[in-house]
């Protein structure tokens, strides 16, 4: 089974992908790897080589500033810090969000430890915890904004009308 190269010409960092990926295949081809693994990477490669060029520049990490991770595609570790709940609750809703990216959110964002990942089954559970998170982060704010508001009251309450009387 020989992969031919008959995809148009790509430009930058794809086209050395699948030159590379296309190496591999061959390579594969030469050691008689198994024919239905073979089938899937020529399966693969075709669908990489119909695609158009920089489609993959979405699933690339972007550049960011220095010693930061990246948590999502271009959010460091401080931008999620600063995500609205409104903002996580697009993102964790959004279908198309990876639950690679859920965990982090759950990991980072709302301390959920590493190793309870394995307790959500399937994505819906992650989503599930990952809401309830969401409304009980928003539930402790708007407690504490009632606070800090009846606090205010406490220190600007009006004095006593006078009573006629002197002290």
């Amino acid at each position: 089974m020989a992969m031919k190269d008959t995809a148009p010409d790509k430009k930058g960092d794809d086209a050395v992908l699948i030159k590379v990926l296309t190496s591999h295949f061959q390579a594969l081809v030469t050691a008689k790897s198994d024919n239905a693994v073979l089938k899937r990477y020529s399966a693969l490669l075709r669908f990489l080589k119909s695609q158009p060029s920089g489609f993959l520049e979405g699933y690339v990490r972007v550049k960011h500033r220095a010693n930061e991770p990246l948590l999502l595609p271009g959010l460091s570790e401080e931008d999620l810090q600063n995500l609205t709940l409104d903002d996580l609750e697009k993102i964790v809703n959004d279908d198309t969000t990876p639950r690679r990216y859920l965990e982090r959110i759950a990991i980072r964002r709302f301390s959920v430890p590493t190793g309870s990942m394995r307790s959500f089954s399937n994505r819906q559970s992650l989503i599930d915890k990952l809401s309830t998170l969401i409304d009980n982060e928003r539930t402790h704010q708007t407690i504490g904004t009632i606070a800090r508001g009846e606090t205010k009251q406490s220190h600007n309450t009006p004095e006593p009308p006078p009573t006629g009387k002197l002290d």
